[in-house]
């Protein structure tokens, strides 16, 4: 039985994850246009040239660029209209990713530190689905 697209494009998201160096918390993002060709794919990491301190979580944070916004950037506004991440998005990624368009979003892990991305989907029209790994998957 083949993936579903969704299932598709989590896969890649989580291909891309493993490009990151972040060793607290890998993210990938993936999105897909509307005849489901990749549009972008992204990793959470340091912008360019700028080196990070990997050793402490907190300041990593105040640096590092979420995936979502480094698959987003491949994309034209209105180009893509799924987007697969490997955690849920924060409510800066749902507000990038209604910026571009995206009405839906799939994702694996949730993101228990901001609740207030959900709040933000919802108001923004963009469809919010966890689609955890199956039994098979893990």
């Amino acid at each position: 039985m083949r993936i579903s697209w969704q299932e598709y494009a989590l896969q890649l998201a989580e291909a891309g994850a493993a490009r990151s160096e972040d060793p607290f918390e890998r993210v990938g993002a993936c999105v897909l246009r509307e005849d489901y060709s990749v549009a972008g794919i992204g990793y959470n990491g340091a912008p360019p040239g700028i080196k990070i301190d990997w050793t402490s979580r907190d300041s990593r944070r105040e640096r590092v660029v979420h995936a979502e916004v480094n698959a987003l950037r491949y994309v034209r506004p209105d180009e893509g209209f799924l987007l697969a991440c490997t955690l849920m998005p924060c409510q800066d990624c749902i507000k990038m990713a209604a910026t571009y368009g995206i009405k839906r979003v799939y994702f694996r892990e949730v993101y228990s530190r901001d609740g207030s991305a959900i709040e933000l989907a919802k108001e923004f029209k963009i469809k919010l689905m966890h689609l955890p790994r199956s039994a098979s998957q893990k």
